[in-house]
């Protein structure tokens, strides 16, 4: 016997709802349809599921039990359907998570080298956690983490460290520092782009989000760095590639939660399809420390 999607749908609906007139109407069908329905549910399963007194029903035993089910069932379903899609992508295209937006820029160049055939994209995602469980369940398949994970399932590798920093005009009265600390920043109103990743969080906890100045546009950001002299954070890595305007001065946080070491991680299962990535990954970073 198989039980058609629709009708477990509806019927879960049902369950959740409370009521036939509340799943009708968060399904968008008529109320004497899905009646049908339930009653087709319950033929085809040979039970009664439902009490029915006056004009209402509500589940029965039977019906709580099959509505666990049910739910269970369109759960696995859906789990399929993103696991098989997942997995078809996955064979012409790489996708990389990542914590943070300058690692997973740096290494798309090694990547388009590494794997030409293939195309590429790039998802920004602030939690560990999350970009683990998208690597396990196929929807990536490699991340950048700002955590060394222990899960013997991964392989990973080191990949570049990045250290926050604020930047500040000439004449500001922290300018003179050599460094500073979150404490010190906590009075200011900086600016900010929004795409940060786990920095996000990191800002939200150490400082007054009332005083953070998040810009969802990257262009309407720059146009206030260029207008303003409001401080705005930056990073040694972004100091690298010259992002620096004139006349500011950039000091790095001491604080611990200002630095980050990223690790790139896949599956040990697919580490030899991706063991080109990763040997000119180590390639970069011993050019760099030379």
């Amino acid at each position: 016997m198989l039980i058609e999607t629709y009708l477990l749908e509806q019927f879960e609906a049902v369950a959740r709802c409370g009521t036939l007139l509340k799943a009708s109407e968060e399904l968008h069908i008529s109320q004497p349809s899905l009646s049908r329905s339930m009653k087709k549910l319950e033929d085809e399963l040979g039970v009664s599921l439902f009490l029915r007194e006056n004009s209402k029903i509500s589940l029965n035993e039977t019906g709580k039990l099959a509505a666990d089910y049910a739910k269970r069932a369109l759960e696995a379903n859906q789990e399929m359907i993103e696991r098989v899609t997942a997995f078809d992508r996955s064979l012409r295209t790489v996708s990389i998570g990542s914590c943070s937006p300058f690692p997973v820029n740096d290494l798309i160049p090694i990547l388009q080298e590494q794997l030409p055939e293939k195309t590429l994209s790039t998802e920004l995602v602030g939690s560990d956690e999350k970009l683990l469980a998208g690597l396990r369940s196929h929807l990536y398949q490699m991340v950048v983490l700002h955590h060394l994970p222990e899960e013997k399932d991964l392989f990973c590798q080191r990949y570049l460290d990045e250290q926050l920093y604020i930047t500040l005009p000439k004449d500001h009265p922290l300018a003179g520092l050599g460094s500073v600390s979150f404490e010190d920043l906590k009075s200011l109103r900086i600016l900010m782009t929004a795409h940060v990743g786990f920095w996000m969080d990191i800002t939200l906890e150490k400082l007054d989000p009332a005083n953070l100045l998040i810009q969802n546009n990257m262009d309407a950001l720059g146009e206030l760095i260029d207008a303003s002299n409001l401080p705005f954070f930056n990073s040694d890595q972004m100091l690298k590639a010259g992002y620096q305007p004139p006349d500011r001065v950039a000091l790095p946080i001491t604080d611990p939660e200002a630095h980050a070491t990223y690790w790139i991680a896949c599956l040990t299962s697919e580490q030899q399809k991706y063991r080109s990535v990763f040997s000119a990954v180590r390639g970069n970073i011993l050019r760099r420390q030379s």
